[in-house]
C-alpha cells in the first residue's frame, strides 16, 4: 500500500516538473518572437526637459498640483507623465521627441464665453469682395451714425438721414440709424433718447411711411411700422406685437445688423455657402488657438453656422473644442416656453470637439444704462432699466419651463445683480412646483451665468454656491464697468464688479471669459494681458477698482483650466494634465508661475497642442527645436486695449437727480 502511494507521488512530481520545464521553454520561445510593428503603438510625441504644471489640484484655494519633467502622448491622449528617464524610455522609432529646454507647459486654456464665429465670419468675408457685395445687396441696408448732445439734435440728424441721404434710395432699402450709446462713462444719450420718447414709432412712420427705418442705442431699438413688418416677414411671422416682442427681446439693440433682420439675411446668404463659412471658421479657430485657447463656449445663433461647425466636426477639421449653447428657441419661434417644453436634455452630448452645453436665450438685461440692478439711483436713471426676467414676463416663464423640463439653462448675457436675483427666484419656483426637482438635481445641472459686470453682490454668493450656479466672468469689466459705476452710482458699489476673491472664498466655480472677437488683431494683446486685471484690479488708466477682490496667479490659472472644464461638462477629459485625459496643452514663452507679477502680461503661447495635434508652433520655438512653424504667427503686445476716451454725452447732474 505504501509502495503504491509512493509511486503515485513520484509520478505526480515528475509530471509537475515536466510541465514546469515545458512552460519555461514556452516563455523563452515567446521572448524570442518578433512582434509585428502594426501591433505596437509607441507614443507619437514626447515633450521632455520641461516644467509641466498639471493644475490637478482643483481646490479653489489650492496649489498648482503635480509638476513633471516629461509627458508622452499616444493618439489624442496623455499616456504618461514623469521624469525624463521614465518617459523617454517609451519612445519608439517614429516618436517625435521635443526638448523644451526648461520651458513651462500648462493645460490648454479654455474660454467660457466668446462669440468668435460672429466677428470672424464678417472679417473672413472681406477676403471675397464679390461675395461681400452680394451680401450687401441682399441686406439692402444702409448704416448711419447720428450724433448729438440733445434730443433735438438727434431728431434733426435722423430727419436729415431719411429726407436727404435716403432720398434717392430704393423705397424698400433699410435705413439703420445708430445713436450714441456708450460714452467715456459707458452712458450715451441715445438710450434715454429712445426710452424716454425722444422719438416714437409714430414719428418714424411720419418721416418714412413706407421705408424700413430702425434707430438703435445701447440695449434698445425702435423700428417704424414698415421695418417691423419687414422683419416679421423675414421670419414668416404675423404682424403682431407679440411676434415683434419675441423676435426683438434680448437682442441687445444691435439689430438690424446682428440678431433680428441680420439673422434672417445671414440665413439666406449663407444657405448656399456653408463650405465657405466652414473654411472661415476653421481659419478663425486657428487664430484663436494662437492666443493659447484650446476650447471655448458660446451660443449659436442661426442654422447655417451650426451647419458649418457640423461640417468641420464631421470632417475632423475642428482646430479647438467648442461647447455650444442652443439659442434657436428665441430666434426661430415665438412661443419660447412651448419650444423648451419640447426639447430633451442633451447637455454634454456630441463628440470630443463639438458638443452641447445647454439651452439659452438672449440677454436678461444689457449694459448700462439699461442694466437690471438694485443700486440706488434717481427715478430717471432707474427708469432706463431693462429686466427681461421679471416675474410674469415671457423670459421668466421660458427659463422656468426649461428648468422644469430638466434642461441645463446657460444664461447668455447678464450684467446686473437684480437679474441674477430673478434667475435664482425662478430656480426656487421650479423646485417648489415640482418635488422631483431637488436641490441635488439643480446642483447637477450646473446652471450658469456670464460676464459678472455688476454682480454678484456679496450676499448673493452663498445662494449661487447653494445652487451650484457656475460663473463665466470677464476681466475687461473692471475697465468697462469700472469706468462709470463710480461716476454714476458711487464708489461703494465697486465691489460688485467681478468680486473674484469673494467668489473663490464662497465656493462658487468661476471661469474666465475673454471676448476678443476673432484673434486677427495684429499686433495682438496677449491673453494674459487681457486677463491680468483680475490680479491687479486696475483699470487701463491705473485706477484701482475694489482692490480687496484681487486674486493670485494660481487662482487665475484655475479660472482658465480646471474650472472651465466643469463649466464645459468635460472635466474628465480636459482642464488638467493627467494620464488618460486629452492631450491639450500650451507651451509658454516664460514661466508664468515664477516671473515677477508685473511681467505676466508679457507671457504668450509658443506652442498650442489640441488632442496631440500641433495647431500652432511659433517660429522662434520651431527654430530652437528644429521644426517648421505651424499656424498663425501673431505679433504679441503686452497691453490690453482700454476703453475709448470718447466724449459722447455725459449725463448732467440734473439728469441724475430729477424725478
Amino acid at each position: 500500500m505504501f509502495g503504491a502511494k509512493f509511486a503515485v507521488c513520484q509520478t505526480v512530481r515528475l509530471l509537475s516538473l515536466s510541465l514546469l520545464l515545458a512552460a519555461s521553454g514556452l516563455v523563452q520561445a515567446q521572448n524570442t518572437l518578433t512582434v509585428p510593428a502594426e501591433l505596437v503603438q509607441f507614443p507619437e510625441m514626447i515633450i521632455h526637459n520641461a516644467k509641466i504644471v498639471t493644475m490637478d489640484d482643483t481646490a479653489p484655494n489650492g496649489t498648482v498640483g503635480s509638476t513633471f519633467q516629461a509627458m508622452a502622448i499616444r493618439g489624442d491622449t496623455i499616456y504618461l507623465l514623469g521624469t525624463d528617464a521614465q518617459v523617454l524610455r517609451l519612445a519608439g522609432p517614429q516618436t517625435r521627441k521635443i526638448d523644451l529646454k526648461g520651458r513651462t507647459v500648462v493645460p490648454g486654456l479654455i474660454n467660457t464665453h466668446n462669440h468668435l464665429h460672429g466677428g470672424y465670419i464678417s472679417t473672413w468675408l472681406k477676403k471675397f469682395p464679390e461675395e461681400e457685395a452680394k451680401m450687401r445687396t441682399m441686406q439692402n441696408r444702409r448704416n448711419f451714425n447720428v450724433t448729438g448732445k440733445t434730443f433735438e439734435e438727434l431728431t434733426k440728424g435722423i430727419e436729415l438721414v431719411i429726407k436727404e441721404q435716403m432720398a434717392s434710395a430704393p423705397e424698400n432699402q433699410w435705413a439703420a440709424i445708430s445713436v450714441p450709446s456708450r460714452g467715456k462713462y459707458g452712458f450715451g444719450i441715445g438710450t434715454p433718447y429712445v426710452i424716454d420718447g425722444g422719438i416714437t414709432r409714430q414719428d418714424l412712420d411720419t418721416l418714412a411711411p413706407k421705408r424700413p427705418v430702425s434707430v438703435s442705442g445701447e440695449g434698445v431699438e425702435l423700428m417704424n411700422t414698415a421695418a417691423r413688418n419687414a422683419l416679421l416677414d423675414l421670419f414668416r411671422l404675423d404682424h403682431s406685437e407679440e411676434a415683434e416682442y419675441y423676435t426683438m427681446i434680448g437682442s441687445g439693440g444691435d439689430t438690424p445688423s446682428n440678431v433680428s433682420t441680420g439673422e434672417g439675411f445671414t440665413e439666406q446668404f449663407w444657405a448656399s455657402r456653408v463650405p465657405m463659412m466652414a473654411d472661415g471658421l476653421e481659419d478663425g479657430l486657428k487664430h484663436f488657438a494662437a492666443l493659447g485657447w484650446t476650447g471655448f463656449s458660446s451660443h449659436i445663433i442661426g442654422l447655417r453656422i451650426y451647419d458649418a461647425y457640423l461640417k468641420l466636426a464631421r470632417e475632423g477639421r475642428m482646430p479647438v473644442r467648442f461647447g455650444y449653447a442652443d439659442r434657436n428657441c428665441q430666434i426661430m419661434v415665438v412661443d419660447i416656453p412651448a419650444c423648451f417644453s419640447r426639447k430633451q436634455d442633451i447637455a454634454g452630448v456630441g463628440d470630443k470637439y463639438f458638443w452641447n452645453v445647454g439651452v439659452t436665450l438672449g440677454a436678461l438685461d444689457h449694459d448700462a444704462p439699461t442694466i437690471c440692478h438694485t443700486m440706488e439711483a434717481s427715478p430717471k436713471i432707474n427708469a432706463l432699466q431693462k429686466c427681461y426676467a421679471e416675474p410674469g414676463g415671457p423670459y421668466n416663464e421660458a427659463i422656468y419651463t426649461a428648468i422644469r423640463q430638466r434642461l441645463r439653462y446657460v444664461v447668455n448675457h447678464v450684467m446686473g445683480d437684480k437679474s441674477m436675483d430673478q434667475f435664482m427666484d425662478i430656480i426656487e419656483r421650479a423646485m417648489k412646483d415640482d418635488p422631483g426637482i431637488t436641490l441635488e438635481h439643480v446642483r447637477s445641472l450646473r446652471l450658469s451665468a456670464d460676464h459678472c459686470g455688476w454682480y454678484p453682490r456679496l450676499d448673493q454668493i452663498p445662494r449661487l454656491a447653494k445652487f451650484n450656479v457656475q460663473l463665466s466672468c470677464g476681466p475687461k469689466e473692471i475697465d468697462d464697468q469700472g469706468a462709470f459705476i463710480p461716476k454714476i452710482f458711487g464708489e461703494k458699489y465697486a465691489n460688485r464688479i467681478g468680486p473674484m476673491a469673494s467668489v473663490f472664498k464662497g465656493g462658487v466655480i468661476v471661469s474666465v471669459e475673454e471676448t476678443q472677437a476673432d484673434g486677427l488683431e495684429n499686433p495682438a494683446p496677449t491673453t494674459f494681458a487681457r486677463v491680468y486685471p483680475y490680479i491687479t484690479r486696475k483699470r487701463s488708466d491705473g485706477v484701482s477698482i475694489a482692490p480687496e477682490e484681487a486674486i493670485n496667479r494660481i487662482q487665475l490659472m484655475k479660472m482658465m483650466t480646471s474650472n472651465p472644464s466643469l463649466f464645459m461638462m468635460k472635466e474628465k477629459e480636459i482642464g488638467t494634465l493627467e494620464k488618460g485625459k486629452l492631450a491639450d496643452f500650451v507651451v509658454l514663452s516664460k514661466d508664468y508661475f515664477s516671473i515677477p507679477e508685473a511681467d505676466i502680461p508679457t507671457v504668450y503661447p509658443l506652442m498650442t497642442v489640441v488632442g496631440g495635434k500641433m495647431i500652432v508652433l511659433r517660429d522662434e520655438l520651431a527654430r530652437d527645436i528644429g521644426l517648421t512653424a505651424v499656424g498663425p504667427q501673431l505679433n504679441f503686445i503686452s497691453k490690453a486695449p482700454g476703453r475709448e476716451d470718447r466724449d459722447d454725452w455725459i449725463p448732467s447732474a440734473e439728469y441724475f437727480t430729477e424725478q
